[in-house]
């Protein structure tokens, strides 16, 4: 199988590259494994387990294009400290997980089924290649953009890709942009995420807070308006508001709130 990184997308060769960097710094010694797959390589893998021998280690035929190593958007690690390339009795690959999600890459160690620890990928396609498939229809095709994100790279141009961020367990699509190795996402997508999204002319500041709306309550037989955030499926009402239709008043003194 082939380990040269160099084969894949300019991006997961800087995070590659990263990666191994910022694990040594925590004591984390790490070797690449595999990175780009072909079709017979792939195929040959799928067949172990099933019509050659060995344990099944992977569920992607390589003729229908089904993994993400074929589209040159993932690789494996192996540890490198002569404690076993495999060896997780510390915890180790879940170390070096935490490393890779800090740099933006998915970890096969959070998948369920199967779970794969040695496993970085770019995210922005999701966890499989069905949207690669969907956009680019092949491998060559999805190739020919890496030239574009590596001209824009070597002129320090920013280049927006499509992302995914998860907030309160729903998934959105999102803008961004990668530098100096870091995402920076387009601050407007938090208007679909659920937030109102503003700008503060006093203090030329962006203003990103938990929308809010207004929910009924029922009062001692009377119906009133109040102003509510939802959160994780949660209605807050404005402590306020709820007082002040209580017919009560609040003080605030030292940080305690008198309700009287």
């Amino acid at each position: 199988m082939a380990r040269d990184i160099t084969l894949c997308h300019p991006e997961l060769q800087k995070k590659a590259e990263k990666l191994i960097e910022e694990c040594k710094k925590r004591g984390l010694i790490v070797k690449l494994g595999e990175s780009f797959r072909t079709v017979a390589e792939q195929n040959a893998l799928y067949a172990q387990g099933r019509t050659k021998p060995g344990q099944i280690v992977t569920y992607a035929k390589g003729s229908d294009y089904s993994s993400m190593h074929q589209w040159g958007v993932a690789f494996d690690i192996i540890r490198n400290d002569g404690k076993g390339a495999y060896n997780d009795s510390d915890g180790w690959f879940e170390k070096a997980g935490t490393v890779g999600k800090e740099l933006g890459l998915e970890w096969g160690g959070d998948w369920t089924n199967p779970v794969d620890k040695p496993h970085f990928q770019l995210s922005q396609w999701g966890s499989t290649p069905d949207k690669l498939k969907k956009a680019y229809g092949s491998f060559e095709n999805f190739k020919k953009t890496w030239e574009v994100y590596a001209a824009g790279e070597e002129e320090g141009e920013e280049l927006v890709t499509e992302g995914r961020a998860v907030v309160n367990g729903k998934e959105y699509k999102i803008d961004r942009i990668l530098k100096d190795d870091m995402n920076f996402i387009k601050v407007g997508n938090f208007e679909n995420m659920g937030f109102d999204v503003g700008y503060d002319k006093d203090s030329k500041a962006v203003t990103i807070n938990n929308k809010t709306n207004e929910t009924e309550l029922n009062i001692n037989g009377s119906i009133k308006n109040v102003k509510a955030v939802n959160i994780d499926g949660y209605n807050y009402v404005n402590l306020r508001e709820i007082v002040k239709a209580l017919g009560m008043e609040t003080e605030v003194v030292n940080g305690e709130i008198t309700i009287k």
